[in-house]
């Protein structure tokens, strides 16, 4: 760059800052109208900390996801977990159903809750289909106690599910709605009878008329309602632990909310602080912050604007903006206040920082901001939007910094600094610089090496490092959450379930007993299955269902606990049951029983 071209930009800058100077009442209504548009929709910014918020929403794992959701509904259940040693109890059996009734009946947008009270219980009587509730006959004294338990440990499905193998624990399982209800009073799965046949269509964002899923404040709405019914319920022989992915994600959502609030008002101290001891004036702090905070109420007010919500990686935007664009108004304020102590004259003061410091900002800022962009085409959905925001955050910031700090010096109170006292004496900061450079001059090679040697050690650091997603162990480890999740995974071996879809692409596909035969060997291989310290707990299917038919209508004999091996006799048996009065089926398969569903059930672990 020419010292010509230089001097052109400066004075471009020279003269930009001036018309702020003079027309400063223009120029802050204008600021005010800008900053105030964009900060108006801060109250409608959202929080996501769902596990799919990481993905675009194009991204096909994610398209994926939502069909399977369209189909079978939430896959994020919610685990009320209860230790007795006595379970098998008539006080703690009511005391159950009292537990199980009051979530029914008091949480919102639940779709459907099981527990040993309403468990589903196949069995055949003569020619009949019968499939009630466990308890539909309450049991009235001891017999009827030890029958129950033995038709419990007896039914495969409610083992490592519904109860622990020592018999110890029992689990409350809670299924949310799939779609959320914030704009219908009404039951938000009316009039979607036939979504789920067109689920891979509706999956492209922008069709009219698609439903929104369960939103975050809802899962929390969910998560906090169970909570309070659960403090009235725990106590000694009746310990209750909630649990599972939504409740891990709605602490999560409300610790990231308390360490915004906290990072953000511990980087203003922190800065306000350096900026009172560098600069000694009250201007020099309340008006760097000032932009800085306009800037990023304009940024967040422009994610929500863009319905981008905050996520887990973007949660760091506000620090960032702060300690990143705070620079900005210091490079111009530490010549400002040194031209202005030395001649008095104000406008002179803010021409001449401008003019010095105003291509060193926008270079800055540039190079920030192009370094941030880079980041927008991310794959990781969240990473992409810290990209795009926070680069544009950082250009907001010194255009705010460019035109709103000459308006405001323009018109803040403000004392010229006389005296012999800055004449003879630098301040502090620039003598502490001096003296470092003057260390740094003096001994190159040792502070060369010094620096090799950082870095060899840091080289070193790096080769260590390794990727992690265990979002269980965000939490401290005396967090509810954690605590219970760690306990229901110790005792019922899993909270969190992973899902496989087989799709046949053919309509009654799944009446195939070989096909059958092979869904039901991959669930005895699943639950076999240990890799490293992780192990599935348990895994079922349509299966579970097809065999307990099988039983039932072979007069409840456990030898017929089985496949059946003619095609025929599979389609019969699943009409029989779908014609019981029960619609658990349509949580196995779809109406066409063309695809099903098999779900593995694990500990909450590391996804690395």
């Amino acid at each position: 760059m020419t010292r010509s071209f230089r001097d052109r930009i400066e004075r471009w800058f020279e003269t930009m800052a001036a018309f702020f100077y003079t027309h400063r009442v223009k120029t802050l209504l204008a600021i005010a109208f800008v900053a105030g548009g964009t900060a108006w929709h801060l109250p409608d910014i959202k929080i996501d900390v769902s596990t799919e918020g990481f993905l675009h929403e194009e991204d096909p794992f994610l398209m994926d996801y939502n069909a399977f959701r369209d189909q079978f509904g939430r896959d994020e259940l919610i685990l009320v977990g209860v230790r007795s040693d006595n379970i098998f109890s008539l006080p703690f059996l009511r005391r159950l159903k009292e537990l199980h009734e009051a979530i029914e009946d008091n949480v919102p947008y639940i779709e459907d809750i099981t527990s040993l009270v309403n468990a589903r219980n196949t069995r055949g009587e003569g020619d009949r289909l019968i499939v009630e509730d466990l308890l539909e006959e309450w049991p009235a004294n001891r017999k009827d106690l030890a029958i129950l338990k033995k038709r419990v440990f007896a039914n495969p499905l409610y083992r490592n599910l519904l109860i622990s193998e020592d018999g110890r624990f029992t689990a409350i399982v809670v299924k949310t709605q799939t779609y959320s209800s914030a704009d219908s009073q009404e039951d938000v799965l009316g009039g979607f009878e036939d979504f789920a046949a067109g689920a891979q269509e509706a999956m492209h964002p922008g069709i009219s008329g698609r439903p929104k899923y369960l939103t975050d404040r809802e899962n929390s709405a969910v998560i906090t309602g169970i909570e309070e019914i659960v403090r009235r319920f725990d106590g000694p022989d009746f310990e209750v632990y909630v649990a599972g992915s939504a409740a891990v994600v709605h602490f999560i959502k409300k610790a990231m909310m308390s360490d915004m609030l906290r990072f953000m008002a511990l980087a203003c101290i922190t800065v306000a602080v350096f900026l009172l001891l560098m600069f000694r004036r009250l201007t020099g702090v309340v008006l760097p912050l000032l932009i800085v905070v306009l800037s990023l109420f304009s940024t967040v007010g422009a994610m929500a604007f863009f319905g981008v919500p905050i996520k887990l990686p973007t949660q760091i935007l506000p620090s960032f903006l702060l300690a990143v664009s705070i620079g900005y108004s210091v490079h111009i304020l530490a010549l400002f206040y040194h031209r202005f102590d030395t001649n008095g004259d104000r406008k002179e003061a803010v021409v001449f920082a401008a003019g010095h410091s105003g291509l060193a900002v926008v270079m800055t800022a540039l190079t920030t901001a192009g370094g941030l962009f880079s980041f927008s085409t991310s794959e990781v959905a969240p990473v992409a939007d810290l990209g795009r925001f926070a680069g544009g955050g950082v250009l907001l910031a010194m255009v705010y910094t460019l035109i709103l700090l000459p308006a405001l010096l323009s018109i803040v109170p403000m004392k010229r600094r006389q005296g012999p006292d800055n004449a003879a004496k630098p301040p502090v900061m620039d003598r502490l610089l001096e003296r470092i450079a003057g260390i740094t001059a003096a001994y190159p090679r040792i502070i060369l090496l010094i620096t090799v040697a950082v870095m060899g050690l840091s080289v070193l650091g790096i080769m260590k490092i390794r990727f992690s997603h265990a979002p269980l162990r965000w939490l401290p480890p005396d967090n509810s959450a954690r605590v219970a999740t760690e306990k229901i995974d110790e005792y019922l071996r899993g909270s969190i379930t992973l899902e496989i879809i087989v799709d046949t692409q053919t309509e009654n596909g799944m009446y195939s007993p070989d096909l059958l035969n092979r869904l039901e060997k991959t669930e005895n291989f699943l639950a076999q299955l240990v890799v490293g310290e992780v192990s599935v707990g348990k895994a079922w299917s349509l299966t579970s269902i097809l065999k307990e038919t099988n039983r039932a209508l072979h007069e409840n004999r456990d030898e017929y606990y089985r496949i059946p091996q003619n095609r025929d006799l599979v389609a019969q048996e699943l009409l029989l049951f779908e014609n019981s009065g029960s619609d658990d089926l349509e949580d196995y398969t779809d109406t066409r029983f063309s695809q099903a569903r098999l779900t593995a059930k694990m500990p909450f672990c590391d996804a690395i």
